[in-house]
């Protein structure tokens, strides 16, 4: 599992960036990666692309954070799901420097883009929507590591859960869980949203009104907004439920529910404080196991053990594809970084003439410093690649990209078929354990059998 949050980079952009890429925090800088820039000069080529695109964006960049739980992952993988969140929602548009920190409890990862795409010259907008989306991106990619995920799906459509409250909801504890059962609870039973604060006063919260209605329950310290809860939970929210509920058209808060899924009665909250509701849940599972069973005995499978070997198989199937993929995608970043590089040069050879040139190399280099120290990190690029700045050389590493593009494409294809494969066999595994865990499945010699 992962927790993300992010925040704006108003000053001090050099500073940050020395501080993710501490030798200490990343391995003796092993775990650092950077895109369409030097982590070294990063902050420089920020600066560099905001000026040629003539942005007049206030933020010099953003700094995104990865927090994975403790001892669940390791520092290769954190990093490798750092690389493939960044690629899958930067999309090749925004300069940045990747790095994963292993001096704490949990590992990390801390990545820093520039606010202004070298591509269009627009400036990244960071809304609830844009976290909305790095979270489930996140999720996913935890998911397709074997790594666990935040599975609550009724919590806030947008705002982030916190370890302490996912921990609180996985044991019971959590105010919020439990107001989220009461709200979901007095909707079915009021009538109007009078009816309805009065039945939460007699389960024993106290309401304060106000723009955003809060509730506390008893021996909870502090009032909570319902409206951190999710868009359902909000006064709007509540009184359109119940509404919808009045005219025969219920609405499903949970509306993410995967209907194939087995669920585990032992731990689940409703199905322990009602017997109807856990006899529902019984049959479904029955249900859902059967589909199950179809779908692993159509892969000749009939033991656990072939069972196991063929996810493995999936999931090295993935793995093998994702690896051409990034191989070709390595080679794409090369080649695209020589072509910039050989365009700093150029742009910038003449300044650095200017300065080898000038009598008062000081008061050149103060002008011109910027400059001067992207002409000097290009060169040197240049120099232990063995390349020249030519028109020619230009053109063939264009040409080169384009037919590696053509190939990165054909091979995203396959992976996104492997990447059905492996959620489906996810799910399989995760229904077989959870029923094997309620004991409703029993094994014969290793042999899967009602």
């Amino acid at each position: 599992m992962a927790i993300t949050k992010i925040h704006p980079i108003k000053t001090t952009l050099d500073l940050s960036i020395d501080y993710i890429c501490d030798s200490e925090k990343t391995d003796e800088q092993i775990l650092i990666y950077s895109y369409k820039c030097g982590y070294k000069t990063a902050a420089l080529q920020f600066a560099n692309t905001k000026e040629n695109m003539n942005s007049q964006a206030k933020n010099l960049g953003r700094h995104l954070i990865q927090s994975f739980m403790p001892d669940e992952v390791s520092p290769a993988i954190a990093h490798q799901i750092g690389q493939e969140l960044c690629e899958q929602h930067l999309k090749g548009k925004y300069e940045y420097v990747m790095t994963t920190h292993v001096d704490r409890g949990h590992i990390h990862n801390h990545i820093i883009f520039n606010n202004v795409s070298f591509i269009d010259g627009k400036a990244y907008i960071s809304n609830k929507l844009s976290y909305h989306q790095i979270r489930n991106q996140s999720d996913e990619l935890c998911k397709q590591h074997g790594l666990s995920v935040i599975t609550d799906k009724s919590k806030s459509k947008f705002n982030g859960v916190s370890y302490k409250e996912y921990q609180e909801r996985k044991s019971g504890n959590s105010y919020k869980a439990k107001l989220q059962y009461a709200i979901d609870s007095a909707i079915k039973r009021s009538k109007d949203w009078d009816d309805f604060l009065e039945i939460l006063k007699n389960d024993g919260f106290e309401i304060k009104p106000g723009k955003h209605i809060s509730f506390r329950g008893i021996n909870q310290e502090r009032f909570t907004r319902s409206k951190t809860i999710g868009p359902d939970y909000t006064e709007s929210g509540i009184k359109e439920r119940i509404d919808k509920r009045l005219h025969g058209k219920l609405i499903h808060t949970n509306k993410q529910r995967n209907s194939s899924k087995v669920v585990d009665i032992k731990s689940n909250k409703l199905a322990s404080e009602s017997i109807g509701f856990a006899r529902w849940l019984k049959l479904q599972n029955l249900k859902n196991i059967a589909k199950t069973w179809q779908s692993i005995s159509q892969n000749d499978i009939s033991n656990i053990d072939s069972f196991y070997s063929y996810i493995a198989k999936v999931h090295d199937d993935f793995i093998a594809v994702q690896g051409e993929l990034k191989n070709v995608e390595l080679q794409i970043q090369e080649a695209a970084e020589m072509i910039k590089d050989m365009d700093t040069y150029k742009k910038y050879k003449s300044i650095y003439t200017g300065y080898q040139n000038s009598t008062d190399k000081d008061a050149y280099l103060r002008i011109h410093e910027s400059k001067i120290i992207l002409f000097e990190a290009a060169s040197e690029a240049l120099d232990t690649a063995n390349k020249k700045p030519t028109t020619e050389a230009l053109s063939t590493h264009k040409r080169r990209i384009h037919a590696l593009n053509l190939k990165a494409n054909k091979i995203k294809i396959n992976l996104n078929e492997q990447k059905i494969k492996v959620s489906e066999v996810n799910q399989l595994k995760s229904n077989l354990e959870t029923y094997l865990a309620n004991n409703e499945l029993h094994l014969n010699n290793n042999t899967l059998s009602f």
